[in-house]
């Protein structure tokens, strides 16, 4: 009996160790960007992956981990525009950008 108890004991730490923990967002390390994009449709970058449409994060930031990253937006026939943006510590920031036709 006391075998099974300590089994069950046992299975019980295990599981709980195990699994993996709820990712917990707004813990203070990242920060929110708000994209305003014209046109809106236009491609969204961070640093070098499409994270989706301007239009996606105009009243749903985009939430970036702490640090520098490089932003770019993108639209076939205008011209790409790239900045640099730093966040961190809960910090929520507007990137405002018009593009421009390609020659």
């Amino acid at each position: 009996m006391q075998k099974a108890g300590f089994f069950v004991l046992a299975l019980v730490f295990i599981w709980g160790c195990g699994l993996p923990q709820e990712t917990r967002r707004g813990v203070g390390n990242e920060g929110f960007l708000i994209v305003l994009a014209t046109p809106n449709d236009a491609e969204v970058y961070v640093d070098g992956e499409r994270v989706g449409r301007a239009e996606q994060f105009e009243k749903n930031p985009l939430e970036l981990k702490s640090g520098t990253h490089k932003i770019e937006i993108r639209m076939p026939g205008f011209a790409p525009e790239t900045r640099e943006v730093y966040a961190g510590n809960q910090s929520r920031q507007t990137l405002k950008v018009n593009l421009k036709k390609s020659p």
